[in-house]
């Protein structure tokens, strides 16, 4: 088996070579952007030691084209993530996400043995706020409305003003995103559906829901929330919730994710499918505190601070009944398990500062796109 991994000195993929056998050929393409990956010039050395390592932007695919040839699956997670940070540098995120993809299968299309698989990293951002329920009656929303957010009306509503109940997110759910991010993650997934349709090649494309753990980059401040909870209690004993704090996420722990892709890598039948990838169960963000304040034993200031970011969603949870039907025993790791994991490892780190956070709100507020409510 010959596997090219895209992103491949990223957080995913450190799990992903781990779970890979130690028979497998791998080729990993990172450009090892600063913002992902500070202070680092090469592939780690474990990295090294079992993979073909090329530095290189997705986009560049003369450096890695002869590498590839003869590769069996193709795993894409390379793409810039953070919904805040999309919502200003939109050119960005389109030229890395979208065009890297389409450059991508390019090179693939030109190969003399196509792969047999391609397998995507999407997100749940494509859903937008996902469907809602009013007694029998299914709503699909365009998001929150600012002049509501700029109200402290945080939960969804119809347009008589009735309270709606959020759905677990299906993959028959009509797809919405409400950021630009969101938007070039449902490019990437029609940019491959459509390629392997007619190049009949079998595609697996998932859709992950905030995937945490350890080997997560510290000091990155527009992905990774338990990161930047983490370090404001241990740090400095206090923590900003935005909104009411009761925001709900799908937490699912790195290791879950990586045994997800090895298993849909080594399937023989055709798959064909979008899964979801999240542990089904929905946590809010105060919760997510607590539970990480007990198990470093701190007693943090929370701050409720009523700022909320534009092209937030409100609550995120994935149904998980299409993978158990397609790819068989989902058993994810609980959050408290993961959390000590993941603590265990960032207290071997070196203590990351706020700045990063700082500067990146800071410019939020500048383009409006992170405000207080009245």
């Amino acid at each position: 088996m010959k596997v090219l991994i895209t992103g491949g000195a990223g957080f995913i993929s450190k799990w992903l070579v781990e779970k890979l056998p130690q028979n497998t050929e791998i080729i990993l393409v990172d450009s090892l952007d600063g913002q992902v990956h500070k202070n680092l010039s090469e592939f780690a050395p474990e990295l090294q030691r079992r993979a073909v390592c090329i530095k290189a932007d997705i986009r560049e695919t003369q450096a890695y084209q002869d590498a590839i040839e003869g590769t069996d699956v193709v795993i894409h997670l390379a793409a810039q993530t953070g919904t805040g940070q999309s919502m200003y540098e939109i050119s960005k995120y389109v030229q890395q996400n979208v065009d890297g993809t389409a450059k991508l299968l390019e090179l693939l299309s030109r190969l003399k043995q196509k792969p047999r698989r391609i397998i995507l990293s999407s997100s749940r951002a494509v859903y937008g706020e996902g469907a809602f329920v009013n007694g029998s009656e299914i709503y699909y929303t365009q998001g929150r409305r600012l002049h509501e957010l700029q109200q402290g009306i945080w939960e969804v509503c119809n347009d008589e003003g009735t309270l709606l109940s959020s759905l677990p997110m299906r993959e028959i759910q009509l797809v919405n995103p409400t950021s630009i991010y969101g938007f070039t993650k449902l490019w990437q997934e029609q940019l491959v559906k459509n390629f392997c349709e007619y190049q009949n090649i079998d595609s697996v494309i998932f859709r992950l829901q905030n995937v945490y753990g350890p080997k997560q980059e510290l000091d990155n401040p527009y992905t990774g929330i338990i990161g930047i909870f983490t370090n404001s209690i241990i740090q400095r004993n206090q923590v900003e919730l935005f909104e009411d704090g009761l925001m709900s996420r799908d937490f699912v722990f790195v290791e879950d994710v990586a045994q997800a892709i090895v298993k849909a890598i080594f399937i023989e039948q055709p798959i064909s499918s979008i899964i979801n990838i999240g542990s089904g169960e929905a946590t809010t963000l105060k919760t997510l505190v607590e539970t990480i304040a007990y198990l470093t034993k701190k007693q943090p200031t929370v701050k409720i601070s009523g700022r909320f970011r534009v092209g937030d969603i409100r609550h995120a949870v994935a149904d998980m009944s299409l993978y158990r039907s397609q790819l068989g025993k989902w058993s994810p790791t609980s959050l408290k398990r993961g959390l000590e994991e993941y603590l265990h490892w960032y207290l071997e780190q070196v203590p990351p500062t706020d700045s990063n956070l700082q500067v990146s709100l800071r410019e939020m507020e500048k383009k409006g796109l992170l405000q207080m409510s009245k």
